[in-house]
């Protein structure tokens, strides 16, 4: 039978370690926004050379693959192996609470993710981190924007959830 759910305090110890790692090797905390930027910097030292030396912006990220990106591809990866390994693999355009709410439309689903990660990613990058970097890291390092953050995000979530979906109640259960 395969796991499907990851004991709490074991995956806890192990994030705290990759976190403290994280400190050791880089004097950073974990954070993901960074590779957006970096791969950002990349394409545009490639392409537009002259270009790139002109944007301070590009300036402070150098055009160099760093940890951030493989942040990045164990975030994906890692996802990918864990839900095939629980066997819950699925590729779902249109989850059911979508089609209950907003109906079945494959390019409206779309629309709606693709203008949702641009609004996260420019919060990110304005707020000169990313959700990974202020959720996890300062919570780990007991700041209390980490926790004005993580109660930030779940009431924003709830909220936009009730509004958005229309929903009268919220309840929580496992799986």
């Amino acid at each position: 039978m395969k796991r499907k759910h990851w004991r709490l305090f074991s995956v806890g110890i192990l994030f705290a370690l990759a976190e403290l790692l994280s400190f050791v090797l880089s004097k950073r905390p974990l954070g993901s926004s960074r590779g957006y930027a970096v791969f950002g910097s990349i394409i545009e030292y490639v392409f537009f050379p002259e270009h790139a030396k002109t944007v301070p912006y590009w300036n402070a990220y150098e055009p160099v693959i760093e940890w951030t990106v493989a942040v990045l591809v164990g975030i994906v990866s890692g996802s990918m192996f864990s839900s095939v390994y629980s066997g819950e693999f699925k590729i779902t355009v249109v989850p059911q609470m979508w089609k209950t709410s907003k109906g079945p439309s494959v390019a409206k689903r779309l629309i709606w993710a693709f203008i949702g990660g641009v609004m996260v990613g420019f919060g990110s990058r304005l707020a000169m981190g990313c959700t990974l970097g202020m959720l996890i890291a300062g919570v780990i390092q007991l700041t209390p924007a980490g926790f004005i953050f993580m109660m930030s995000l779940w009431m924003g979530g709830m909220l936009m959830t009730l509004l958005f979906y229309h929903v009268k109640t919220v309840t929580f259960h496992r799986g």
